[in-house]
C-alpha cells in the first residue's frame, strides 16, 4: 500500500509596509501613524521658524541706548538736618535690631535692606537721560525704564517727576522717577528740555480719555484671551 505524501501548500506572504496586514476575519490592521517611518529615499520638509525673544529685544534695545545727557547729584550735603535725622535713625534701628536678636547675619541684612532704600539719598547718583530709557545708578541700586512706561512729567524746583497715568488706580500705585537737577540748577533747561520731547505735558493728558484697555482685572483677560487665540487674529 503505497504512502502519498502530503506537502504544505505555500502561503503568500502579506506585504508589509503602508499597506496594512490582513487579520482573521479579514479586516486590514494599518499601523498608527507614529509608529509608521517614512519612506525610503522620500525627504520630508522640516520648516524652522526661529523667532527672537521679545526680552532679548528689549535688553539689546537698552544697551545700544544713545546717551543724550548725563550728570551727578548728592543729596546727602544738601540738607545737613535732614541728614543728621537719618542716620541716626539708621543707627538706632541697628541698635534695635541688635539688642532685639543679636545675629551677625541678621544685622547684616537688617542694614542692606536700610542702606538700600536710602541708597539715592545717602550715596552720590549718576543720572542719564537716554534716547529709549531713562533711570539713575548708585551704589546698591539702580533704576532704569523706557520711556514708553511713563505718561507725563511735574515740575518742582529742584527736579522733574515722571509719572505714570494717575488717573487709574493702577498708575497710581506705581512709584515715578524723580530727576533732580544740580544744585544751581545749571542743567534745568536742558532736562526739561529732553523730558518734554519724550513725554507730554499734564494739561495734554488731562484732556485725553483714559485707555480702558490698560490695567485692572478686564486687561488681564483680555490678554488671556489673546494668548490663548493665538497672534494676528482678533478678539
Amino acid at each position: 500500500m503505497g504512502h502519498e505524501e502530503v506537502r504544505d501548500a505555500a502561503v503568500p506572504r502579506e506585504p508589509n509596509g503602508e499597506q496594512g496586514h490582513k487579520s482573521a476575519s479579514g479586516k486590514s490592521v494599518v499601523r498608527p501613524s507614529y509608529l509608521r517611518g517614512g519612506r525610503p529615499g522620500s525627504i520630508e520638509p522640516v520648516i524652522a521658524t526661529q523667532e527672537k525673544p521679545v526680552e532679548a529685544v528689549e535688553a539689546k534695545t537698552v544697551s545700544e541706548d544713545k546717551v543724550l545727557c548725563q550728570w551727578k547729584i548728592w543729596l546727602f550735603p544738601r540738607r545737613p538736618t535732614v541728614s543728621a535725622v537719618v542716620s541716626i535713625v539708621i543707627i538706632g534701628s541697628l541698635g534695635l535690631a541688635y539688642w532685639t536678636y543679636p545675629n551677625a547675619l541678621f544685622i547684616s541684612l537688617i542694614a542692606l535692606l536700610l542702606v538700600n532704600r536710602l541708597a539715592m539719598y545717602l550715596f552720590p547718583v549718576k543720572y542719564t537721560i537716554g534716547e529709549e530709557t531713562v533711570g539713575y545708578v548708585t551704589f546698591l541700586a539702580k533704576d532704569k525704564r523706557t520711556w514708553d512706561q511713563f505718561v507725563t512729567y511735574y515740575q518742582f524746583p529742584d527736579g522733574v517727576l515722571l509719572t505714570h497715568d494717575q488717573r487709574g488706580f493702577r498708575g497710581r500705585l506705581k512709584e515715578g522717577l524723580f530727576l533732580y537737577y544740580h544744585r544751581d540748577l545749571s542743567n534745568k533747561e536742558q532736562i526739561l528740555d529732553l523730558v518734554k520731547t519724550k513725554l507730554k505735558p499734564p494739561k495734554e493728558v488731562a484732556r485725553e480719555e483714559p485707555d480702558p484697555k490698560k490695567g485692572g482685572l478686564l486687561s488681564a483677560w483680555r490678554r488671556a484671551r489673546r494668548a490663548k487665540k493665538g497672534p494676528g487674529q482678533d478678539e
